[in-house]
């Protein structure tokens, strides 16, 4: 099964690179699947493995994106799919979900509760579950592993930085699988530098990274501080955060808090270059900026847009 997922487009940011004085600057854009976001991947690979496993249903904790993507991939494939959203999110996402054919189900609390209700209902039900961490944690990463392979086979070599927005850091752990696969198979000289990037004290890999702390620390979720620019990457247990951290400090990479005015002012500066995307997924690009800050600009950079396409308007 692909239904169009994956294979997305990585493009140059010309006018990025000139205004910031670096050679080469590359997005590659996750927004080009087919529900909008790089989920798409993570939930084909799970709906996969749940057919393999002879489940007729399967179920996320979703604020949005996975909850979309999951639904989108189970319609194809006839599974049942149960999603559950806080009951505070007050989003358009639901609709989405709805019109693939999914339940969803209402909880209290944010994101962590509505994935611990679903891992609930799932051992309860012997539905598939779906959610980050824990068991899923090796599939989940493999999911994104053939990102690397497509800037790889892109680029015909390995780029020197590799930017990534984090929530549960799922994504930036898998792209950072496949960049191993490849240099232990020796189709890859080295393993680029992991840049991670997110809302400034409202994400444990950053703040694990900000306070040199090898194992991933958990935050007081009563600390968190939600708006309409910063909720994809709230996460106070970041689920596959220990697989972030260790990328990032396996690489030499940084990890960066940003408030919401400077992620809406990277969105701006990618619709200057042609490229849709949200401020949380811009954020991958101010990880970048904090890492030229500091080292030498030449060399082929990377910014994983988890939610960007380009204005062809």
């Amino acid at each position: 099964m692909t239904y169009g997922i994956g294979d997305t487009s990585l493009v140059r940011a010309n006018k990025i690179e000139k205004e910031w004085g670096v050679d080469e600057i590359y997005l590659k854009l996750e927004g080009e699947n087919p529900t909008g976001t790089h989920k798409d991947r993570l939930a084909i690979q799970h709906v996969d493995d749940a057919i393999i496993r002879n489940h007729d249903t399967i179920t996320v904790g979703s604020c949005g994106n996975y909850g979309i993507a999951m639904s989108f991939v189970s319609s194809k494939s006839k599974l049942d799919c149960k999603v559950f959203v806080p009951k505070k999110y007050t989003g358009n996402n639901i609709k989405k979900m709805k019109k693939y054919g999914s339940e969803v189900f209402r909880v209290e609390g944010g994101y962590e509760e509505s994935v611990e209700k679903s891992r609930k209902m799932a051992e309860k039900n012997g539905w598939y579950d779906a959610n980050p961490g824990n068991k899923n944690t090796p599939i989940s990463m493999v999911a994104y592993v053939d990102i690397a392979e497509e800037i790889q086979e892109d680029l015909n070599e390995t780029p020197k930085t590799i930017s990534v927005p984090v929530g549960n850091g799922t994504t930036l752990a898998g792209i950072h699988l496949g960049f191993r696969l490849l240099w232990r198979k020796n189709r890859s000289e080295d393993i680029p530098m992991m840049l991670a990037a997110s809302s400034r004290g409202n994400n444990a890999i950053i703040e694990t990274i900000e306070k040199d702390s090898r194992e991933v620390l958990e935050l007081n979720a009563e600390d968190i501080v939600e708006t309409k620019v910063n909720e994809p990457l709230l996460n106070w247990r970041s689920l596959d955060g220990q697989e972030a951290v260790n990328a990032i400090y396996d690489t030499g990479g940084i990890g960066v808090g940003l408030k919401d005015d400077e992620m809406t002012y990277y969105q701006k500066l990618l619709e200057e270059d042609g490229i849709e995307c949200l401020p949380a997924s811009a954020a991958a690009l101010g990880a970048l900026k904090e890492y030229l800050k500091n080292n030498e600009k030449n060399g082929k950079h990377v910014v994983v847009l988890t939610s960007g396409v380009k204005n062809v308007c």
